[in-house]
């Protein structure tokens, strides 16, 4: 799933532009799977703080880099079975943004009322082929999430295209104590890198976990943009039981079957 989303990266900018985030513990995993070009691109988190800081810490990092960065935001845990496709929308997403859109999350269509998922309901789709997002409800349990599978709610996929600042913004919005905890993270003094391991080690220990969906998406609606994603056989494998069931799937059919596509 990793080398995916390497791939998936590499096929929308290059490789010196792309930031990887590992958790130190996880270290046996990823160790070895990261090309040479991207090495040092590479950011280590010191423990898991949630979504919300996995997604903060490498954005300051590209800030820093440069204040006018389009970013995009590729989670390692999802299968998709015609890249070409997720492709074509990335891509266009990178467009839409870089022609004034700021938020752009890339929606799915379910093929069943799962609640574990965060679920968008938007508008029409407008010229540029994005729809205002009217609402966020991520983990809507049961009862909602059979509403807003009959309502035609698109499942958020976690993949978001935007301007940089933009991001950094509703960061600011949401959770400013985070966002300045990580700010005041200095420089490594002794290789002039960004940042210090035993200062982020610190402040990672200061702050509690944030979720990206639930605490930082979810009250932002009014920013977002969606962009509906042709089918392209997306699944989330991002919990034991889903990641259990694709496999049990691919080994009784001999492919890799889609546990979330499209109606």
């Amino acid at each position: 799933m990793f080398r995916w989303a390497l791939d998936r990266a590499r096929r929308i900018t290059r490789p010196p532009r792309i930031v990887t985030v590992v958790a130190r513990q996880h270290r046996e995993w990823w160790a070895g799977l990261v090309p040479a070009p991207m090495i040092a691109g590479m950011l280590i988190q010191p423990a898991n703080r949630g979504t919300g800081t996995g997604v903060l810490f490498p954005l300051l990092r590209v800030l820093r880099k440069s204040r006018d960065a389009v970013v995009a935001i590729l989670p390692a845990d999802q299968y998709v079975s015609d890249e070409k496709t997720l492709a074509c929308s990335l891509a266009h997403a990178v467009s839409v943004v870089e022609q004034g859109r700021r938020v752009v999350l890339l929606g799915m269509a379910p093929q069943g009322p799962e609640p574990d998922y965060g679920w968008v309901v938007a508008g029409e789709s407008e010229e540029d082929g994005t729809s205002r997002v009217l609402s966020f409800v991520e983990k809507p349990g049961p009862r909602a999430a059979r509403d807003l599978y009959r309502s035609g709610a698109s499942v958020s996929s976690f993949m978001v295209v935007a301007r940089g600042r933009a991001l950094l913004a509703l960061f600011q919005s949401t959770a400013p104590g985070l966002l300045s905890a990580l700010a005041r993270v200095p420089e490594d003094r002794s290789t002039g890198e960004w940042p210090d391991p035993g200062a982020l080690e610190r402040a990672y220990a200061s702050f509690a976990p944030l979720d990206f969906s639930r605490d930082v998406l979810q009250p932002s609606t009014s920013h977002l943009r969606l962009l509906a994603v042709p089918p392209c056989g997306w699944t989330d494998l991002g919990t034991p039981d889903r990641l259990e069931r694709w496999m049990r799937g691919r080994a009784e059919g001999g492919g890799a079957p889609a546990l979330l596509g499209t109606r």
